[in-house]
């Protein structure tokens, strides 16, 4: 039976504070938390809008006020600066990364005929997720340029499907930003993101057999959308590993099934051919 603790609800703090949301519990709790994300997400951006609009009035009032009442106006002119800092209190990674729900309602939506309804799954999703610097290089051909390429990886999820198999999927991030400064003497930053989705299949050998004489054979045969490339393909005797690049952040939620889709059709081929053996060999003298 699963712990009380894991059907906790969204902690809202910790979601305002470092834009993380974590579970361990059924998938059919996943879509209340994510509406509840959303609507948070929603609230914070009224009240961040809220704030902005009465420090932008209390400036304004102690302006004029500091020519008649010194004093008032410096008072009201210090709440303005305060609100502006209190504003910080409700950041906007929330509100900006809530295509990631989207993702996650594709995952949550592809895995959830394949699991118990009380098996817990394992999900972190991180809005603003730490930055992992990978190189840093010079643009030789612009003023004070340089080339950043970052990883920040903001989806991990487990799941242990009702074969047996043993599912986890990771998302992260590549992103490269380029600065520099334009011939009018003006910094300019430039920003590209790429997308890497990595999922393994450990299989339960006595289902599926050995998959890896398939392995070239299939893997053409996974299907992506157009933004998507596959970029790894490995099949073992007890799992399967693929990732995809994806160039795309509208097409990030479709390449999951896709790729759990191609698996599948080679794990089910597998599984058809062991069983065909075994009867095979069951029937020698």
């Amino acid at each position: 039976m699963l712990r009380l603790a894991e059907f906790m609800p969204v902690d809202p703090n910790r979601l305002r504070k470092e834009g993380v949301y974590e579970s361990h519990s059924p998938l059919a709790n996943l879509s209340t938390d994510l509406d509840e994300i959303e609507r948070l997400a929603a609230d914070w951006r009224a009240q961040r809008k809220r704030f902005q609009i009465s420090a932008a009035a209390l400036l304004l009032v102690g302006l004029v006020l500091l020519t008649l009442s010194p004093a008032v106006g410096i008072l009201a002119i210090a709440l303005g600066i305060g609100l502006f800092f209190w504003v910080k209190r409700y950041k906007k990674t929330v509100a900006g990364g809530l295509d990631r729900c989207a993702v996650v309602r594709k995952v949550a939506g592809m895995l959830i005929k394949d699991t118990a309804a009380r098996q817990a799954v394992t999900i972190h999703l991180a809005f603003d997720p730490k930055r992992e610097v990978l190189s840093e290089i010079p643009l030789p051909h612009r003023k004070n340029g340089k080339q950043r390429i970052y990883r920040a990886s903001w989806l991990s999820v487990e799941a242990c499907l009702l074969d047996g198999t043993t599912f986890s999927e990771t998302i992260e991030d590549l992103v490269r930003v380029r600065s520099f400064t334009n011939p009018r003497g003006k910094s300019k930053t430039r920003t590209r993101t790429r997308s890497i989705v990595a999922m393994r299949f450990a299989y339960p050998a006595e289902v599926y057999g050995n998959v890896t004489p398939l392995a070239e054979r299939l893997q053409k045969e996974i299907r992506l959308p157009a933004s998507a490339a596959l970029k790894q393909f490995a099949a073992g005797e007890r799992q399967v590993k693929v990732k995809a690049l994806v160039t795309k952040a509208e097409e990030l939620g479709d390449t999951t099934p896709m790729l759990a889709l191609g698996v599948y059709r080679m794990l089910n081929l597998s599984r058809k051919l062991t069983a065909r053996a075994r009867r095979s060999k069951g029937n020698q003298p």
